[in-house]
């Protein structure tokens, strides 16, 4: 990582030269002592290829070396071939309207209907092939469609606008039914940096090369928060500060009618827009908890009476709100939450807690609220974009109420003997269906993110997981728990091959929401009978050590496997399916689903 640091401040420079911004990329490459891990296919209808570039420059700034292959022009189906060929894993597909057929926009007013559903039709099937052909991609982002001629809008219908309208939703609706493709709006990439500054009509006529660099490097920033830093974090819950930060003043000194929260005037708007933006994230999947040195009861008179508060109790999942150190308190969060510290951003307006925090948890993302408040929306866009993959799936949305069960469910088993005896009264079950096409991005989403009981951490993107599905040797096994308190979704995953007389356990890994059940014990049985009408006659798995899984070191013991090796790499296991008799656990309904 020290190699990309020297070159870091030019490559963060979004007005440094595009020729700076080569020898930087060029040399961090050079410097950086790995063969590249990301690997990006492009194509177009038009000339693209510098996006291959910033590609390059945006993984850097992650930590991570980037292979780009660009393309043919306006060849996408034999493009996605040669990506395959090539083993490129990731695709980016920029079509551009104007270029669908030859000065699109202009005609589009000469144009009869039937004229355009045929240019419409055409690309949508073309598309379509492609998203079949790439199905096994890692994930395929997608530019949405933009106008390119804009003209001044003078209040008549703007057929060249409707139109665009039309192949855009026929786009997103054509994307929705693949579960690794993305689209990217550019639309509001134009409203962010202007169509002046985003086209360049001499290139577009001489060269079919409509995009600036800046257009081209704003689409590769997309990209890399799309896919979370190339993979390199995942945010799960926003640790927020109370005064300053969630409204303006302190409400132990300002009391309720002293502080700023309003939509209507300056600063309290600034605050109120703040609790919209982080109101949005929590519905989208975002955990949010409050850390602040308080008195409880002002804070909760805020959350429950303050007729501006956005923010309610229930939209915490947790509050840490006394008069200890933040950093015991973070602490604490990650535990009780039982996430990593890594997976906490922490805002706060003090320079002093900010230190603190940056200083004792390197691991926490930390951003400090702006000291001039007009700065501090930029800053909460920042701070969403860290978020911005949070809500894939359905089940990934508005975690709060599912987080909130457990926590409550972990606080009545203290009534009880024993925890069995607790665990006796959820009425746990647990579906485990098999290969469920519906299920990969929610088993993609796991395998990427879960750490602690995560017996290989092999990560298997969507197209990983796709393959596996449509393979006779393999079988992806997802598992739904719920129990008196509701649903907890699709929360662990066993990917299983079968080769010979062996089944292999590939990956085993659960959610720390149902951690600790005994669910992680209920399927085996399951498992090894599906394997024995495979024709094996042996389990075998293996725990592969990480800095997070210490906890599942010995999982596999416990399960009632046969150590055969054990070095620094792993322990290994292997044992006949018919003497394999797991731990039984009565009190668990193991529904076989598809």
């Amino acid at each position: 990582m020290s190699t990309t640091i020297d070159h870091k401040g030019i490559l963060s420079d979004s007005t440094a030269t595009l020729a700076r911004v080569i020898r930087a990329v060029d040399q961090a490459e050079a410097e950086l002592d790995v063969t590249p891990n990301l690997s990006f296919g492009v194509s177009s209808n038009v000339s693209a290829d510098l996006v291959s570039l910033f590609l390059r420059k945006h993984a850097l700034l992650h930590g991570k070396r980037l292979n780009c292959e660009v393309g043919g022009h306006d060849d996408v189906l034999n493009d996605v071939s040669r990506f395959a060929e090539a083993g490129v894993k990731n695709m980016l597909y920029i079509p551009f309207f104007d270029n669908l057929v030859p000065n699109f926009e202009t005609r589009i007013d000469s144009f009869f209907d039937q004229d355009i559903e045929a240019i419409h039709s055409d690309f949508i099937m073309r598309t379509k092939l492609m998203f079949e052909k790439a199905k096994t991609m890692s994930m395929v982002y997608v530019s949405t469609f933009h106008l390119y001629d804009f003209a001044v809008d003078a209040g008549a219908n703007d057929r060249r606008k409707m139109v665009l309208n039309v192949f855009n939703a026929k786009l997103r609706d054509l994307a929705s039914g693949f579960p690794n493709v993305r689209l990217l709006d550019v639309g509001t990439i134009l409203q962010t940096i202007s169509t002046e500054k985003a086209f360049d009509r001499r290139f577009y006529f001489l060269n079919t090369a409509p995009y600036r660099p800046v257009f081209l490097d704003e689409l590769a920033r997309c990209i890399a928060l799309a896919s979370r830093g190339f993979g390199t974090y995942f945010y799960k819950a926003l640790v927020l500060d109370c005064d300053n930060t969630l409204w303006g003043g302190v409400i132990g000194e300002d009391l309720m009618d002293g502080i700023k929260l309003d939509p209507h005037s300056f600063p309290g708007r600034v605050f109120w827009q703040a609790q919209q933006a982080f109101l949005g994230l929590e519905r989208s999947g975002t955990l949010l908890c409050l850390c602040s040195k308080n008195n409880p009861e002002d804070v909760d008179q805020v959350l429950t009476s303050y007729p501006n508060q956005v923010l309610k109790d229930e939209q915490f999942i947790l509050k840490k709100v006394n008069w200890q150190p933040k950093v015991e308190n973070l602490k604490a969060i990650a535990q009780e939450l039982n996430i990593g510290l890594d997976s906490l951003v922490f805002v706060d307006d003090s320079s002093f807690e900010c230190e603190s925090v940056r200083a004792a948890l390197p691991q926490v993302r930390v951003v400090q609220v702006p000291s001039s408040l007009q700065h501090y929306p930029k800053t909460i866009q920042e701070i969403r974009e860290l978020f911005i993959a949070a809500g894939i799936m359905d089940e990934s949305r508005s975690k709060t109420n599912q987080y909130t069960k457990i926590l409550k469910a972990s606080a009545g088993s203290a009534d009880f003997d024993s925890h069995d005896d607790y665990l006796r009264t959820l009425d746990l079950q647990v579906t485990l269906d098999r290969n469920s096409p519906k299920d990969i991005p929610r088993i993609s989403e796991l395998s990427m993110k879960s750490n602690q009981f995560n017996l290989t951490t092999l990560r298997q993107d969507v197209g990983d997981i796709t393959r596996r599905m449509a393979s006779s040797d393999n079988r992806v096994y997802s598992l739904k728990v719920s129990d008196r308190f509701g649903e907890a979704g699709l929360t662990g995953v066993a990917i299983v091959s079968w080769e010979d007389e062996i089944a292999t356990v590939e990956a085993f890994l659960m959610s720390c929401r149902v951690i600790g059940r005994g669910v992680e014990f209920s399927i085996w049985s399951q498992i090894a009978k599906d394997a024995a009408e495979k024709g094996c006659r042996f389990l075998q798995a293996s725990y592969l050590p990480s800095a997070k899984n210490l906890q599942v070191a010995d999982f596999y013991d416990r399960l009632g496997l046969s150590r055969i090796a054990s070095t620094d790499a792993g322990t290994y296991y292997m044992k006949p399916i018919d003497r394999f008799t797991p731990p039984t656990v009565d009190y668990i309904k193991v529904i076989c689903g598809i």
